[in-house]
């Protein structure tokens, strides 16, 4: 060979949207002058310039080019190695040219953007928007929303969005106002949104809610007028008694009326429902309410039952609010299936959206709704308007039929085990949907395992292969597998308490040697989270004894303190709910108790069991003993957690008489301590 190429570096790490340069280096190590034509080829060759792509080199000498690789946004190259070919083609052998061949080793990044659409919202007591986050980049992008509006108050989607590479996420915004406003001149409330991306400058919006007046500015005239009418009205109305008093025509029955007199209105309530777009199984389902009430009195709401099957999660609505089945009162707390939705239908858009959580493994069922009357809310409190009875109240069903992503996946973390050592795992199941029809193909899938910033991965195990780092799992799935389980372990380190995501995002996949393009990659797999909580210092115990050396007969009170350590700011676990401890606690021979342990609810089997401490507040346990005549061996009285359960039921849900089901969570989130006593 008389042409020889070098190339350095050998691996490049680049960054979408970020020139990086390799240096090619050719030798000719033949007897005649030569001109050497260099080319990229391959995935990545429009996105390489050579300078110059023509070196005249002499015998026994080098020239150097410089290959300048620029990987554009667009393109969204996925995370992983990208093998980038050179030819170095010489002009008078062209038959001996040489190829080599580098590695770019594409890094994340994100590219995030947000609009507020509409920006200018208006209704007699509520209106929604949509906050559209749009990510550019080649890896999945978490972006926290906070929203600051005023005297309004505020229902968002979710908070904290995952927003997978190349797709956009829409996440549902509403204001509502407390009071109504009855008349006079429209009042604007500004508010403002910030979209604040991981890692990335903040994305201030700003958008404003228009409250109408619910009674229009001639209502005031048309009031007197109809004042004035009535007066006559009741002119009439006494004559015609006197007439009848006198022998005048007979009684007849009158129409149904208001409490004010006037006639009750005929009120046609026509509902309808539609999914708004067809949702994959494991998505966001939404559903959108419209009601058209014809002839409906100015103020009036319309109540709409709504029921939903067990499978699925009212996640949120638009409604302008809701009313429990059961107590006839506007909710506090979250909503029920069988609970009234109720709309204005005097909004520029007479219709409530309502979002559910659905099954990742499909889902066929119904979502039923019926209007049931007309009412009005003052503070609270559900006043129905009267109706002629020959009012019409309309009802309509939604079928939903839902199925899963090609590929999807589910995360779950373990719980710590009794050690608690830090150590912690994660399953990532992937399943796959087989058609069974012929047409399944092999498949290989590349996913990423994303974790909170107080963990770090240790290790992977079930995968094929890696990709750019540990975190990045190949999978190859033969025609007829349904489902693959890697397991993932992590250290989370000794601070706690702490809450994050555990997240498996796609990355790439392949069906039969074909490429899925990056844009339809959301489309073909659906990731997964779940949340890792860390809190083996969640509710410290001291134990203090007093005095922790006495003789026979002497009284000896030991003080259990239990005080809880709060998550940091913006972790929303465990927030709203409240706790119940189970705690237990054991003393030695040479102590014997007097009566029951004081501070707790109950205790049985050596189990204390007490609400459990919030904020700055304390739990305090106190038990007496007497020192034992024949003590004579030290020992330890101990307190260590033996139960622990979370009641997610908030201060709304308790406001509506309603109750949710506590969950049981790890014992050792709760401390244990222990003092020695020791007799004379």
């Amino acid at each position: 060979m008389v042409t020889v190429v070098d190339i350095e570096p050998a691996s490049l790490a680049v960054t979408p949207g970020h020139a990086e340069v390799f240096t090619l280096t050719v030798r000719n190590d033949g007897d005649e002058v030569e001109a050497y034509h260099l080319s990229a080829e391959g995935d990545a060759a429009d996105q390489v310039v050579i300078e110059p792509e023509t070196l005249l080199v002499h015998p026994g000498e080098t020239g150097t080019a410089a290959a300048t690789i620029d990987l554009s946004h667009e393109g969204r190259w996925p995370v992983g190695d990208l093998i980038v070919r050179f030819h170095v083609v010489p002009t008078v052998h062209p038959d001996d040219f040489v190829a080599v061949e580098a590695i770019a080793s594409i890094r994340s990044f994100s590219d995030v953007a947000a609009v507020l659409s509409p920006t200018a919202l208006e209704g007699r007591r509520r209106d929604d928007t949509e906050i559209s986050i749009a990510n550019a980049g080649n890896t999945h992008a978490y972006a926290d929303i906070a929203v600051s509006a005023g005297e309004l108050t505020v229902s968002i989607e979710q908070p904290r969005v995952t927003v997978p590479a190349g797709s956009t996420e829409d996440v549902d915004l509403g204001l509502h106002v407390a009071k109504p406003l009855w008349r006079g001149d429209p009042v604007a409330h500004p508010f403002f949104v910030t979209v604040t991306p991981e890692g990335a400058t903040p994305i201030p919006l700003e958008g404003t809610f228009t409250q109408l007046p619910i009674l229009p500015k001639w209502a005031l005239k048309a009031a007197i007028v109809a004042g004035a009418v009535l007066v006559v009205a009741a002119a009439v109305w006494l004559a015609a008694l006197a007439w009848s008093n006198v022998g005048g025509p007979a009684e007849t029955s009158a129409p149904p009326s208001t409490p004010d007199g006037t006639a009750a209105p005929v009120v046609d309530v026509a509902v309808a429902i539609e999914a708004d777009d067809p949702a994959q199984a494991g998505d966001t389902a939404v559903a959108v309410l419209d009601v058209d009430a014809e002839a409906a009195p100015d103020g009036a709401l319309v109540a709409v039952e709504v029921e939903w099957p067990d499978q699925l999660a009212l996640a949120d609505s638009t409604c302008e609010s809701w009313v429990g089945a059961e107590i006839d009162r506007e909710l506090h707390g979250a909503p029920r299936s069988g609970d009234e939705c109720l709309i204005d239908p005097s909004r520029s858009r007479g219709e409530a959206e309502l979002s559910f959580a659905t099954p990742p493994t499909g889902f066929n069922g119904e979502v039923r709704t019926s209007a049931t009357r007309l009412v009005t809310i003052d503070d609270g409190e559900v006043a129905e308007v009267d109706t002629d009875p020959e009012s019409s109240l309309g009802l309509a069903d939604l079928a939903l039929e839902l199925q899963p992503y090609p590929v999807w996946m589910e995360v779950a973390v373990a719980d710590p085990t009794a050690e608690d050592d830090g150590g912690r795992q994660a399953d990532i199941t992937i399943h796959r949907t087989l058609l069974r029809d012929g047409t399944d193909q092999e498949a290989q899938l590349t996913f990423e395992l994303l974790l909170p910033g107080f963990a770090d991965l240790t290790g992977m195990s079930g995968c094929d292969g890696f990709g750019a780092n540990a975190a990045t799992c190949i999978l190859y799935f033969p025609s007829d597998l349904e489902t693959w389980t890697v397991t993932a372990s992590f250290d989370t380190g000794d601070d706690s308490p702490d809450a994050g995501t555990v997240s498996a995002q796609p990355v790439e996949l392949v069906v039969g040697g074909e490429r899925v393009p990056p844009s339809q990659l959301g489309t073909q797999v659906r990731g997964a989270s779940d949340l890792l909580v860390v809190a083996s210092n969640l509710f410290p115990i001291d134990v203090e004894l007093d005095p922790a050396e006495a003789e026979a007969g002497a009284t000896v009170t030991a003080t259990v303190t239990v005080t809880h350590t709060p998550f940091p700011s913006g972790v929303d676990a465990f927030q709203d709910g409240s706790w119940k401890l189970g705690v237990a606690l054991s003393w030695p021979e040479a102590l014997t108790p007097v009566g029951q342990p004081v501070g707790c609810a109950s205790f049985a089997g050596g189990v204390c069991e007490l609400p459990g401490p919030a904020g700055d507040d304390r739990a305090v346990i106190r038990l007496t003993f007497t020192v034992a005549e024949d003590a004579f061996e030290n020992g330890e009285v101990r307190a260590s957690g033996a139960s622990l359960a979370y009641d997610p039921t908030t201060e709304g849900d308790r406001a509506d008489e309603r109750e949710r089901t506590p969950v049981e969570l790890p014992a050792q989130w709760i401390g244990s301590d222990a003092e020695t006593f020791f007799p004379f």
